[in-house]
């Protein structure tokens, strides 16, 4: 028993391994690549169908399973907390979303009722949904980024920040309050609840159609939220290119400048999306709250972008410049519909000179501001694009709300031109902008 007792004594007192030791994540150029040669599940969303977040989210009140993290992001050797609101016994299954030879996901494991989710080897970064299940009720998914470290082609910046915004979980959101109206609109939202809609937030249809093609593509990415680029600005010192979504309206004031002094330095911002960088946000703990615009503290977002948000609620053509990356499309190539919901403009606007990559269709006896798709070449050398709609992403796929929709043609055009930048973003051979609006001060 004593021989017990100082065996016993003497492992207490030796230090514990690092739980981070435990992964051995592979990112050596081309993991991304190699990931997406492993299986995948084509059947990952078979229960959960699409639904929109926020004011499009009125979906029926039936007995649902949902949950929240206690992060949006965690790495190599990190728990987080798992809360679920329906039910106390129920399945998680944890996918990593991709490639995966056009099945969309992997399954990394299931587990029962857990309280935590550590990450370790097997979750190698990237955007993660977690499917919570349950008997006689229905499905919803929890999102949750894994980031991961050392040099990648780009990085690729999930916008939760604006999901949170948006979300009408529970009745509020930064918009509209329980009764739909915008003057009983919360000051306040907390990240401690389940998204609406179908759970993800805005990922299934801002931001998964886009992280597809760039995972096909074969290009290293490191998976980042808002957080880590308001918290750590050196989450983009081993990295060539920012790339965002199609909808990145909320942003702190850190955020902000870590975006400009990125680019200053060198590192190209691509913008897959209109209305971006737009309200001034601010976070305390797990809370969030402000939506004044950064034009009205003397900070507009066309500074940093090129351009900046000036419409909502249009749908106009777009008319190729017959410039990269829209050059591929052929001369005199049209886009129908896709400037809209939100659309951009360098017109009356302030800030650097700018190529007009592509523009909206103009009748006859239209005046005013036209939609437009910018780019132009920073000090540093740092590409700056700004497509300048945040039907980008979502029309990849089809999946935009607003009840815009799209043929394949046009899904097919704009998949060709998104491929032409992430081809640029690999190649990094980017061209040198051939300013048409000079710098408006």
């Amino acid at each position: 028993m004593l021989r017990i007792l100082i065996v016993a004594l003497l492992v207490s007192l030796c230090p514990a391994p690092a739980v981070a030791s435990e992964c051995s994540w592979d990112l050596t150029p081309g993991w991304v690549q190699r990931e997406n040669l492993k299986k995948g599940d084509a059947k990952w969303d078979a229960d959960v169908p699409l639904r929109f977040s926020a004011d499009f989210a009125r979906r029926k009140e039936v007995p649902r399973i949902e949950g929240f993290v206690s992060s949006a992001s965690a790495t190599c050797g990190e728990t987080v907390s798992l809360t679920t609101v329906g039910s106390t016994k129920f399945q998680v299954e944890i996918y990593r979303m991709g490639y995966y030879k056009n099945t969309g996901a992997r399954l990394i494991r299931t587990l029962a009722s857990p309280k935590s989710i550590m990450v370790d080897s097997k979750m190698v970064p990237g955007q993660y949904l977690l499917k919570l299940r349950s008997l006689k009720r229905a499905s919803t998914f929890v999102p949750l980024v894994i980031t991961g470290s050392g040099a990648h082609d780009l990085t690729f910046v999930s916008s939760v920040l604006t999901w949170q915004s948006y979300n009408q979980w529970g009745g509020d959101s930064l918009y509209k309050g329980a009764d739909g109206n915008r003057e009983t609109a919360a000051s306040v939202v907390s990240f401690d609840r389940p998204y609406d809609g179908d759970g993800s937030g805005q990922f299934r249809y801002m931001e998964q159609p886009l992280l597809i093609l760039m995972e096909k593509a074969g290009l290293d990415i490191n998976y980042i939220t808002d957080l880590e680029v308001d918290s750590k600005p050196e989450v983009f010192t081993q990295t060539r290119t920012i790339v965002l979504g199609g909808h990145s309206e909320y942003w702190t004031r850190g955020m902000r400048q870590h975006f400009e002094n990125a680019v200053a330095s060198g590192v190209n911002l691509i913008v897959f999306g209109g209305n971006t960088g737009y309200a001034v946000t601010e976070i305390k703990g797990r809370d969030i709250s402000g939506r004044t615009p950064y034009r009205e503290i003397g900070q507009p977002e066309s500074l940093l972008l090129g351009s900046q948000y000036f419409a909502l609620g249009i749908r106009k053509d777009l008319v190729s410049n017959n410039v990269w990356p829209f050059s591929v499309l052929g001369i005199d190539a049209q886009i129908k519909g896709i400037y809209g919901y939100e659309a951009d403009t360098a017109m009356g606007t302030v800030g650097p000179g700018v190529q007009v990559l592509a523009r909206a269709v103009i009748s006859p006896t239209e005046k005013g501001f036209v939609a437009m798709s910018t780019y132009y070449t920073a000090p540093s050398g740092a590409a700056v694009m700004n497509m300048g709609t945040n039907a980008w992403v979502c029309a990849i796929s089809n999946r935009c709300p607003w009840g815009h929709s799209f043929d394949l043609q046009t899904q097919k055009q704009i998949q060709k031109v998104t491929q032409e930048v992430l081809k640029t973003v690999k190649s990094a051979k980017w061209p040198v902008a051939q300013i048409e609006i000079p710098a408006r001060p």
